[in-house]
């Protein structure tokens, strides 16, 4: 199963939309996941794409109360959050107890606006950054790939 995943939209679709082609190019998407801050541009890529789009809503869209959704892939479950609720601007602790506790083995956030895969406490953790302001110096957008089969998950980060 390969997922396309992207955050941080804000309100403009057309990096995404180029980054989504570019994955698309290098096989199949099974679906979407869109880790907030526009949560109607989630909404927007599953009419545009086609697909079905697992979106949260940010801290731009107003989402103040603990938000998230559970995927279900081949590899295990896969929490969607936006992250600024969980702090992972500085910790990924709440994040992870979060993912524990809804029995994840993986977790996708944006909010950070910095694309990143880390692996802690035995959970993937994965950051595609931002399609549209990105926080780091030689961006100019990115998202990610999330791959789940039988042996787990794998993750790749695409730049524009």
């Amino acid at each position: 199963m390969r997922i396309f995943v992207v955050s941080d939209t804000h309100g403009d679709l057309k990096n995404a939309l180029e980054l989504y082609d570019k994955a698309a190019a290098n096989g199949s998407v099974d679906c979407i996941i869109h880790c907030g801050d526009y949560y109607s541009d989630g909404v927007r890529l599953a009419k545009v794409l086609g697909k079905t789009v697992y979106a949260v809503h940010g801290n731009c869209d107003g989402g103040w109360d603990e938000e998230f959704k559970i995927v279900e892939t081949p590899a295990g479950n896969v929490l969607v959050i936006h992250g600024h609720i969980e702090d992972v601007r500085f910790s990924l602790n709440e994040v992870s107890f979060l993912a524990l506790k809804n029995k994840c083995r993986a977790v996708c956030f944006g909010h950070t606006h910095k694309a990143g895969i880390k692996e802690h406490n035995g959970i993937l953790f994965l950051n595609p950054g931002s399609t549209l302001r990105p926080r780091e110096m030689a961006s100019k957008g990115s998202a990610a790939v999330l791959t789940a089969d039988d042996g787990g998950f794998s993750a790749g980060i695409l730049y524009r």
